[in-house]
């Protein structure tokens, strides 16, 4: 029986060891899967963080072109309500500029007369 016992010890010691192995194992598993979660939920964080970074920029660059396009569609359609008037001040500037080149152009062709021809209005002898 102490051959038995003996043997029965020494497994009991060997398996006492692997037992301890297996724990420590399992200890370091255990320490190994909470740094990898705490790197997963700081990577998580630093994920979530860039992303609301990328939409706020994304919103102030909507609202930034929102704003560019409705002072651009204000402007057209201010030039729209007010066409007639723009076409009639066109006109009116044309006019007055040829007005004024008739006037300037009839001055510079007027020569000047003497009192005796001004007392015959022009006419020949």
């Amino acid at each position: 029986m102490t051959a038995q016992n003996a043997n029965a010890k020494s497994t009991a010691a060997t398996a006492k060891k692997t037992a301890a192995r297996a724990t420590d194992q399992a200890k370091e598993a255990t320490g190994t899967a909470k740094d990898a979660t705490t790197k997963a939920s700081t990577a998580a964080q630093t994920a979530t963080t860039a992303g609301l970074k990328g939409v706020q920029a994304g919103k102030q660059a909507l609202e930034s072109a929102s704003g560019k396009v409705v002072s651009t569609a204000t402007t057209a359609w201010t030039l729209i309500q007010n066409r007639k008037a723009i076409v009639a001040g066109a006109g009116a500037g044309v006019v007055a500029i040829g007005a004024v080149s008739f006037a300037v152009g009839r001055k510079v062709e007027q020569h000047s007369r003497g009192p005796l021809t001004k007392m015959l209005a022009g006419t020949r002898l």
